[in-house]
């Protein structure tokens, strides 16, 4: 996988405009798409950075190494068919399947978001990553905590995985491998328990996971 990628994002909300700044201030190529407001897609365009652009969703995924799927779940199934094929691309899939009041989820046990996503981009390689990370601490940065939290992530493609990992440590945060795609069966519910932490108890949202293996010393580990 080349150093820098050219990534596309399908979706402008909180998660995809909070990423998409932390790829660009990597290194990254940047391309903004799928917004009912073509100005804010070039407000976050302009704010990433001279490496990020606007352009369609199929001009974005076209172009791209990665495509980053960010929009409501019930966005889904339209924002892909919007961009088109996906063969041959790494798809990095940050949803959580809620229902449309975002109250709980939509599918579950037997198959997750992930999987169902994995179904429609038919051909692309599918990676489940950062859905258990709230915008707000995507945007105030990983050293607003402690300790370096973690990232978890799952696919069935080791290259993809490899290249996902790489984005997780380039902006500061541990990746965590946590298996083949079928594993978003639990990760898609453990981002219930980050909403509880994050939005319902009245703390400050900025929260993060941190994965801890014996062996390892405390405190923030070293970034690629």
């Amino acid at each position: 996988m080349k150093r820098s990628l050219d990534i596309a994002i399908l979706g402008s909300g909180n998660m995809g405009s909070a990423l998409g700044r932390r790829f660009a201030d990597a290194g990254h190529r940047v391309t903004y798409s799928f917004s009912r407001d073509p100005a804010k897609l070039e407000r976050l365009a302009r704010e990433s950075g001279p490496r990020a652009r606007t352009a369609t969703p199929r001009e974005a995924a076209r172009d791209a190494d990665l495509v980053l799927l960010a929009v409501h779940w019930t966005q889904m199934p339209k924002v892909l068919r919007a961009a088109g094929s996906l063969r041959g691309k790494i798809v990095l899939d940050l949803t959580n399947p809620m229902t449309a009041a975002d109250d709980r989820l939509a599918v579950g046990h037997r198959k997750s978001g992930g999987e169902l996503v994995a179904r429609r981009a038919r051909g692309a390689s599918v990676v489940k990553a950062f859905n258990t990370v709230p915008a707000e601490l995507l945007r105030a940065g990983p050293d607003v905590l402690a300790e370096q939290p973690s990232v978890c992530y799952c696919g069935d493609d080791k290259k993809s995985k490899l290249a996902v990992a790489r984005l997780i440590r380039q902006i500061g945060y541990e990746p965590v491998d946590c298996g083949p795609l079928e594993t978003a069966r639990y990760l898609e519910p453990l981002a219930m328990v980050i909403v509880e932490l994050a939005y319902n108890q009245g703390h400050r949202p900025e929260v993060g996971l941190r994965v801890l293996r014996p062996g390892r010393k405390r405190g923030r580990a070293r970034r690629a």
